[in-house]
């Protein structure tokens, strides 16, 4: 069987990362003549590694400015040659990323920005549905496959988890995001109420450790796992976990694409475009700038329990 290989340019964002590993189980499923060499920022390459679905990692230091962004085109171009190139993320840097790869097809995005169509010999059209997801699946077409996303997803973790939560059924609960604009301020008096009434499950929360909550800090059943957690270890978490309740963050994406029940809680952004994919699973649930104890969680709590 002759080798297609398939360069895949999407660094970063991690929740777009995941977006665009769904899209491209898919084309795994359908195409297993495709070899895809993944382009990721080095902090987020773990993601795609623990993922299985690359042979190849090119990691992109873009802490290291035009230097980073230099050393990763040559590193692209002493990798091909490559019969064609997705980019997924549709800037100017991923542009100039893909067109290093001199492969004999170049396919980039609809809504790309900042010139990078002008690197394109081809451009997907835009999917009826303005989700993210469905975005980076109208590039299956280009190898022959129907726009579709595969879930769950699956990553190799580390053992043993970095707490004793496995012990018990627990609850993943991202207080953050990236922006300040995207995080909801209740997050401390949720987790109270969620510690007071299940006290025979754990809540643990996971992310950068910005801020503290006190109102949460009380219970035994609460654990704050934030700051203390590898990319490789937050995926266990979140694999492990029973459901996961998040802003609009990279948390919320895992865990949709892990086929965890979420709980999603959007401020400024649009779940529309951002909430947990697919927005039809009767698991998804969505809290547009809630109040504290809100209706939403009611619902969402007692499918959980009833799990």
């Amino acid at each position: 069987m002759d080798i297609f290989r398939l360069l895949v340019v999407k660094p970063s964002s991690l929740g777009d990362i995941i977006h665009g590993l769904q899209a491209v189980a898919a084309l795994r499923n359908r195409r297993p003549d495709v070899e895809i060499t993944w382009v990721v920022r080095d902090s987020f390459a773990d993601a795609v590694r623990r993922s299985a679905l690359a042979e190849k990692i090119i990691p992109y230091g873009r802490e290291r400015g035009l230097g980073g962004l230099w050393s990763c085109c040559r590193a692209i171009g002493r990798g091909g040659p490559y019969d064609a190139v997705w980019d997924l993320q549709g800037l100017l840097r991923s542009a100039l990323m893909a067109k290093a790869a001199r492969a004999a097809r170049t396919i980039g995005r609809s809504d790309s920005r900042e010139g990078a169509k002008f690197f394109y010999g081809e451009v997907v059209p835009p999917p009826a549905n303005p989700h993210a997801a469905e975005i980076l699946s109208q590039f299956l077409p280009t190898l022959g496959v129907s726009p579709s996303i595969v879930r769950p997803l699956h990553f190799s973790v580390p053992e043993p988890l970095p707490i004793s939560a496995a012990a018990r059924p627990y609850v993943a609960i991202a207080p953050e995001s990236r922006g300040p604009g995207k995080e909801w301020p209740h997050f401390g008096e949720l987790t109270a109420h969620l510690c007071s009434r299940f006290p025979d499950w754990q809540f643990v929360w996971l992310g950068l450790k910005r801020g503290t909550y006190p109102l949460a800090e009380k219970f035994s059943n609460f654990c704050d796992m934030r700051g203390q957690t590898s990319l490789p270890q937050l995926f266990g978490m979140l694999t492990h976990s029973s459901a996961v309740i998040a802003n609009d963050s990279a948390c919320l994406h895992i865990g949709a694409a892990l086929g965890k029940p979420v709980l999603g809680i959007f401020l400024r952004t649009d779940p529309l475009r951002y909430g947990p994919y697919p927005l039809n699973d009767p698991n998804h649930f969505v809290a547009r700038n809630p109040l504290p104890l809100f209706p939403e969680l009611e619902k969402f709590l007692g499918r959980l329990c009833s799990r």
